[in-house]
């Protein structure tokens, strides 16, 4: 008894507790749709960077006064290089990739640049007829991919074209066209100035003739220029020779003089010694002399004394001292006198030699050194000769070439002086044709200059082409309220309509047979919807698509696989699969870009775009409703595994449970 109303507790906290779960999610509802969609869709006019385009440069280059125009490359670049978040992706290519990309979704614009652009732009800077019209720049679109970028592309190309012409030529231009009103003024001018240069002309070939007269003097002076250097290179030559031998004997005379400085060297030593050598002898000989005289005295005194003086030996000895102290000339002696006097003489001689010897040692040694010199200045002297002479030569030579050169110069003044007549009449005719000129200038009327100010001031003209055209924005939007309408006719019918049939759990059949006819039930209806919503779009509203048989049948297997994805999410998780089912519809309708393009969109719906079936169901309605053929096979595959795929689940589950003897998921309409 106890455990029975603690069951019926529990169950009852149970079912209070998914009530409060159930009100929380449905509270969350709004929110995730608003806040889902207002993401997705919060600034994409500022992420139209993201939009891939594509640019065919077809225009070709031309020349003006020596300069390359070349606007298509310039427009090119630029549209490439510009990373404003309000200007498409521009990419460069080939007329056929853009054509291929825009058909195939690569590319959701393409901007052609003619192939006469810039001749057109070249134009202007010369003689510009009164008919002359814009280049166009074509932008095409394909609105089979989406309405929204042809809308965009046209404010885009609009001001690409403005941006390349408008600020670089209105002022350009006008100030041409207002300055042709003087043009014949100025030509006047010109022809007064040409008629300056006709009289400037007449002097010149006065100072030509002048000019041709003195090359002439100059030429004959060039010549005997030339003569007189030949004559300065002889004798140049000829110095060279005397001063190397000057130089030679400098030379021998150093070397000599250093000998002689090595020999002097010696002299006040040996000179010293000679004196004092003399001294000596003179005071040995005055010694001598002396004691001589004392032994003539003594015989004197000998030969006087009686006792001694009949001495024979004493007689022979007073006679040899008288020998020795008289005079012998015959033997060769002098007396002793004479002798003393000599050796005082050589005495004083070599006294006065030594003093004088340092001197003469002196003087040597710096006549030596002279000689040294000498000898280097002299063979510098020499060098300098030598040199003297090849300048001589060069000058020779030059003197020689100058003398040719006046001579080319005298004949080239006599053409100049030719030319110079013909510059008069030159100058004559051009002030003629100058004057012809300013009569024959063109003049344009406040109409022309009106018109041709307008076509300089915007000589890039838009022309938007669009592929797979639709007439209105409802076209546009078409494709994706058809998809959404089917995934929510998918949702409501599991709202009204078991996903089980109560009758087939009641016969006892097998659950995949039972989710089938559960299916196959809501099958039925969703064809019937896919019918009526047909119907009030096309001739209801009035939109008239361009394959009506192949709308109605993908609409048909469109509804038929939304059908079958909310009936396998019933089937799977029985109520809380209507809360799935939303969940999945918000998600797609904010990442299936049906308006504008998914690049605009946050990288979170880029990411899921691809692999949600609203997008591929999308993709293919706008194709089949404005023409072309883009996304509708890839629709028909993927809505195909979306409904096979969701059926598999549902059948599979259905005998899954089965198979374990588990109950079947029946649920209400109660949360």
């Amino acid at each position: 008894m106890t455990q029975q109303p603690a069951e019926a507790i529990r169950a009852a906290t149970k079912r209070s507790r998914a009530v409060r779960v159930a009100i929380a999610a449905i509270a969350c509802i709004p929110l995730i749709y608003g806040g889902a969609l207002i993401w997705a869709n919060q600034d994409p006019t500022h992420r139209l960077d993201k939009i891939p385009a594509a640019v065919v440069d077809l225009d070709k280059p031309v020349a003006l006064d020596g300069t390359t125009v070349d606007v298509g490359t310039q427009v090119a670049r630029g549209l490439v290089a510009d990373e404003r978040d309000d200007d498409f992706d521009w990419k460069r290519t080939d007329a056929a990739s853009a054509a291929a990309g825009l058909k195939d979704g690569t590319y959701l614009a393409v901007i052609t640049l003619p192939r006469d652009l810039s001749a057109n732009a070249a134009s202007l800077g010369g003689d510009v007829p009164a008919d002359a019209s814009a280049s166009k720049v074509t932008i095409t679109t394909d609105d089979g991919h989406n309405y929204i970028v042809g809308v965009a592309a046209k404010t885009v190309g609009l001001a690409i074209s403005q941006s390349a012409s408008s600020s670089v030529t209105r002022q350009y231009l006008s100030g041409i066209y207002s300055g042709l009103d003087t043009v014949s003024t100025r030509l006047g001018d010109a022809a007064d100035g040409a008629k300056q240069l006709a009289s400037g002309a007449s002097g010149l070939k006065t100072g030509t003739t002048q000019l041709a007269s003195g090359a002439s003097q100059a030429a004959s002076g060039a010549a005997t220029l030339s003569s007189g250097s030949a004559q300065l290179t002889t004798g140049a030559q000829s110095l060279a020779s005397g001063a190397g031998q000057l130089a030679d004997g400098a030379q021998r005379l150093s070397s000599g003089l250093s000998q002689l400085k090595a020999e002097t060297d010696a002299l006040p030593a040996a000179s010293a010694q000679l004196a004092s050598g003399a001294g000596t002898l003179s005071q040995k000989l005055s010694d001598y002399t002396g004691g001589v005289d004392q032994l003539a005295a003594s015989c004197a005194s000998i030969a006087a004394n009686p006792l001694t003086a009949a001495d024979p030996v004493g007689a022979q000895l007073c006679a040899g001292v008288e020998k020795v102290a008289g005079t012998a000339t015959g033997s060769g002696y002098t007396n002793s006198a004479a002798l003393d006097a000599g050796a005082q003489q050589l005495a004083s001689g070599a006294q006065t030699l030594s003093s004088q010897a340092p001197a003469l040692t002196d003087a040597v040694a710096q006549a030596s050194a002279g000689a040294g010199t000498l000898a280097g200045k002299m063979s510098e002297a020499a060098s300098g000769a030598e040199k003297l002479a090849g300048a001589a030569a060069d000058a020779s030579a030059g003197a020689s070439a100058l003398a040719t050169g006046t001579s080319r110069v005298a004949q080239s003044a006599t053409q100049l002086e030719s030319g110079a007549t013909t510059l008069v009449s030159g100058s004559q005719e051009l002030a003629s044709k100058l004057a012809d000129g300013a009569a024959s200038a063109p003049a344009y009327s406040a109409s022309d200059k009106k018109h041709l100010s307008e076509v300089g001031a915007q000589p890039i003209a838009l022309e938007q082409t669009k592929l797979d055209s639709v007439p209105s924005y409802g076209y546009g939007l078409a494709p994706y309220f058809m998809a959404l309408g089917a995934w929510v006719g998918g949702l409501s019918i599991y709202m009204l309509l078991r996903a089980i049939p109560l009758r087939s759990i009641e016969r006892g059949r097998p659950g995949w047979l039972a989710a089938l006819l559960g299916y196959l039930r809501g099958a039925g209806i969703s064809l019937a919807q896919a019918a009526l919503l047909y119907l009030v779009v096309t001739l209801g509203i009035g939109v008239h698509p361009a394959h009506p048989v192949g709308l109605a049948l993908f609409l048909g297997l469109v509804s038929l696989a939304f059908t079958a994805v909310n009936h396998a999410l019933m089937v799977v998780f029985g109520s809380r699969g209507r809360f799935l089912g939303l969940i999945l519809l918000v998600l797609q309708v904010a990442a299936a870009g049906a308006t504008y393009p998914i690049q605009t969109a946050p990288g979170f719906f880029q990411v899921i775009h691809s692999a949600l079936p609203l997008t591929y169901a999308a993709n293919a309605f706008r194709s089949l409703i404005a023409g072309g053929g883009a996304g509708v096979g890839a629709g028909v595959v993927v809505l195909a595994c979306w409904l096979l795929g969701a059926l598999a689940v549902s059948v599979g589950v259905s005998a899954l449970r089965a198979a374990r003897k588990q109950p079947v998921a029946v649920p209400d309409f109660a949360i």
